[in-house]
């Protein structure tokens, strides 16, 4: 009994968080070095209402539904406890985090995290205050998504400015839920698909990016513009999309004299190289836990099989479901006029905060760009999947 109870004793710190929370003895005479301005001001409460206010809610006093399901509850800012603390206990625990409260340091700049403190230093038990904040956040944005991109398809949300984007997207074999799925390792053994992106911000409604992607050997380019954004007013954002594909393979080789049934010599040109994708996008975030988003896209090849199309028109949906502070459910489907593809993606978020998401991916094509994904046949059901990841971080 007695070995139960010390096993206990070191057991139990771990498994739950006092609502004490001590910042160290030399954070409590630091002030802070960012002077206050208006610009600042703005500047934290635009982090504020991206990164805290999920948790700690509009007001400081915390978001009802975090307060109930968190242990401990999210930190009432508006408490005299908490405004007595230093700036520099404050900052200290917004960057080492604790819990389910994340550390900050990685993700935010320390100019940035002094500017939060600036900001929640205006947090005080008072209706007026409150009212202020409810009108001052009738302007503000909501993000629908808090990344560029959800599995396969785009989002509204666009990148930062100052800053930069990391993507890797990886698809492995197609695999099937019987012998394969050892013999194989779940499709680690198979051929893989694989796409390097990069995301520079142009300025906050508008980012550009370049990417690689081994199958066809593709390199593409995109920008995203944000036409609208949702706010407490607006209830809807908006954002056009458009990416042009160039496939770098060698040109292909046709025997001398090679025409088709018109008689006509087929001769290979630069313009069978090029793939486009256009998207028009609009999301919703609908509360603290679900996302979703309907698009307008049309896809367009200039070298294509004889009997199908150049184009395609298809009808991306995405939809995000929070299962907790870090974790989300993500699907995909999107209806299309191919008769041989109908691209479907399901993810888990095991991983994701305001700087980063690692998802692990099950889908029915191991293609990545659109252009590619919606002109080749996606698999049938009998026929597998594919598992892959997505890695995405901001810099």
């Amino acid at each position: 009994m007695k070995s139960f109870l010390i096993i206990f004793a070191f057991l139990f710190p771990l498994t739950f968080y006092s609502q004490t929370w001590n910042a160290p003895t030399e954070t409590k005479n630091i002030s802070n070095p960012v002077a206050y301005s208006p610009e600042v001001y703005k500047q934290g409460q635009k982090i504020y209402n991206n990164l805290c206010k999920s948790c700690h809610g509009i007001d400081g006093k915390g978001d009802p539904v975090m307060v109930k399901t968190l242990n401990p509850p999210p930190a009432d800012f508006t408490r005299e406890s908490f405004q007595k603390q230093s700036d520099g206990e404050i900052f200290w625990k917004l960057s080492e985090g604790k819990g389910v409260m994340a550390a900050y340091k990685n993700m935010l700049s320390e100019k940035e995290r002094w500017a939060v403190i600036h900001y929640i230093r205006n947090f005080k038990n008072t209706t007026e205050n409150t009212e202020t904040l409810q009108a001052t956040t009738e302007k503000e944005t909501i993000e629908s998504f808090p990344f560029t991109g959800l599995i396969n398809n785009q989002t509204t949300h666009i990148i930062r400015p100052k800053g930069f984007g990391l993507v890797i997207q990886h698809r492995f074999g197609a695999t099937k839920f019987n012998e394969e799925f050892i013999t194989n390792f779940m499709g680690l053994d198979l051929a893989a698909n694989i796409r390097f992106g990069f995301q520079i911000p142009i300025n906050e409604k508008l980012y550009t990016e370049i990417g690689r992607t081994r199958y066809g050997k593709f390199y593409d380019w995109g920008t995203k513009y944000k036409i609208a954004s949702q706010t407490e007013k607006f209830p809807v954002s908006i954002a056009l999309y458009e990416n042009i594909a160039l496939t770098t393979e060698k040109t292909p080789q046709y025997p001398d004299g090679t025409t088709f049934v018109n008689g006509e010599i087929f001769q290979y040109k630069f313009a069978h190289r090029l793939r486009y994708d256009t998207q028009l996008l609009v999301s919703r975030k609908f509360n603290n836990w679900f996302s979703g988003q309907i698009g307008a896209q049309f896809v367009w090849i200039n070298l294509f099989p004889v009997g199908d199309k150049p184009y395609v028109w298809a009808v991306p949906l995405s939809l995000r479901f929070k299962t907790g502070l870090r974790s989300a459910i993500d699907v995909e489907f999107t209806p299309n006029s191919h008769k041989h593809t109908m691209p479907m993606s399901l993810a888990y978020e095991v991983a994701s905060s305001g700087n980063h998401i690692f998802q692990i991916t099950i889908t029915n094509t191991d293609r990545i760009l659109p252009q590619n994904i919606l002109t080749t046949e996606s698999l049938k059901h009998k026929d597998g999947f594919m598992l892959g990841f997505n890695l995405i971080r901001y810099f």
